[in-house]
């Protein structure tokens, strides 16, 4: 099913959806900041909130999302290396024990842009 719009009707649904949006900016902060109190007119025990832990930082390898290794710079520059030097992503992605779309993504320049290997400057010879 398709359902087309109007920009009119466009205009009016984007500005329905910022005021739900904003409606429940206000609900929330109205539940953050309430009290509650029981029937019989006592308070619960109020619990306050506290600051949210501070993020520790990863370590150097990771696991990412599907359970491969995630990479971390060093052995991004060994694959660009091995790259560079012609070897063959399959065997390199087995080594590294990443998928292959990931050195694939590196070699294509997706991934890891930041990270360029540093080429020798060209020795010119007079004569």
């Amino acid at each position: 099913m398709l359902t087309i719009l109007s920009d009119t009707q466009v205009r009016t649904l984007s500005d329905s959806i910022k005021t739900i949006d904003q409606h429940l900016v206000t609900i929330q902060t109205l539940l953050e900041t309430s009290q509650t109190v029981n029937f019989d007119g006592t308070t619960p025990a109020v619990k306050t909130p506290t600051a949210p832990a501070k993020a520790e930082s990863q370590t150097k390898t990771r696991k990412s999302r599907r359970g491969y290794r995630a990479l971390n710079t060093k052995q991004v520059l060994e694959i660009k290396r091995r790259l560079a030097k012609g070897e063959g992503a399959t065997s390199i992605s087995r080594d590294f024990k990443v998928h292959l779309t990931t050195i694939n993504c590196i070699k294509w320049g997706k991934t890891w842009k930041h990270v360029t290997l540093q080429q020798a400057a060209p020795v010119i010879v007079h004569a």
